[in-house]
């Protein structure tokens, strides 16, 4: 008896139909918007003579403890194209994300004298091209995890508030690193929806670097020139201690699927 009630649950459940699971394949478009911000460690300004010799003595008499890193948190805008191939329960896809964005990062020394010294980075437009893998369900919501390329063109600054040195202005430059994120689509109807994402960005060692050299007053006050050298011997070079240029991002993504 026990053998034929086997035979017949095993005849019942294969002819019960599967469970359909949600269709993501295909090309989609979509718009964006997130916030770009970094809570850890900012570094700070770093004074290095670029002839090897020991400055440290003057530039703790002029600057103390007086250095600092902060990131300004900014809005990101942007366009998304991408396409996604379904292979039973895995989606696989590739997409491209331009952003406007509103994002920088500043390293600072404040002496004495008084003075301030300002190394800023920042980009305006932020460029990811990532792949992603996802699960799909019977549900609505695709869970996925992505990884790829960034690129962010890196306008660098400095400013300084002191007659007593010169600088030389820092390039810009290429901002050439990787994405990494976690996310979650929502389909709200059959063309249209809508993505929560969260992304780690590293844009590399972007150029955060600016010369200074101070001059010998014939007053005898010659604390610039003490601590940076002069133009002939090199200066110095001042340098932020946070070398690689990286952030967090949240976003959203609404996407008009094709």
């Amino acid at each position: 008896m026990k053998k034929y009630a086997s035979l017949i649950g095993t005849l019942v459940l294969a002819s019960a139909p599967a469970i359909a699971h949600e269709q993501w394949q295909g090309y989609y478009l979509g718009v964006g918007s997130g916030f770009g911000f970094n809570p850890g460690d900012n570094g700070e300004l770093e004074f290095r003579r670029v002839d090897g010799s020991d400055n440290s003595q003057a530039i703790n008499a002029a600057f103390g403890e007086n250095f600092d890193g902060k990131f300004n948190s900014g809005s990101l805008l942007g366009l998304q194209a991408g396409y996604d191939y379904q292979d039973g329960r895995y989606v696989y896809g590739i997409e491209l994300s331009i952003d406007a964005a509103d994002i920088s990062q500043e390293q600072t020394a404040f002496s004495a004298t008084p003075a301030s010294y300002i190394e800023r980075r920042e980009i305006d437009v932020l460029t990811t091209l990532a792949g992603r893998i996802g699960f799909a369900s019977e549900h609505a919501f695709l869970p996925y995890v992505k990884a790829g390329l960034a690129y962010g063109d890196v306008d660098y600054s400095w400013e300084g508030n002191s007659g007593a040195f010169r600088g030389e202005r820092g390039d810009d430059g290429d901002g050439i690193g990787y994405v990494l994120g976690i996310g979650l689509e929502v389909r709200l109807d059959p063309k249209m929806t809508l993505s929560f994402e969260y992304q780690y960005i590293d844009l590399g060692d972007a150029d955060f670097e600016t010369n200074f050299s101070g001059e010998q007053s014939p007053l005898g006050s010659n604390g610039a020139f003490n601590a940076f050298g002069n133009a002939a011997s090199g200066g110095t070079a001042a340098e932020g201690s946070d070398e690689d240029f990286d952030f967090q991002v949240v976003r959203t993504q609404l996407k008009y699927r094709f």
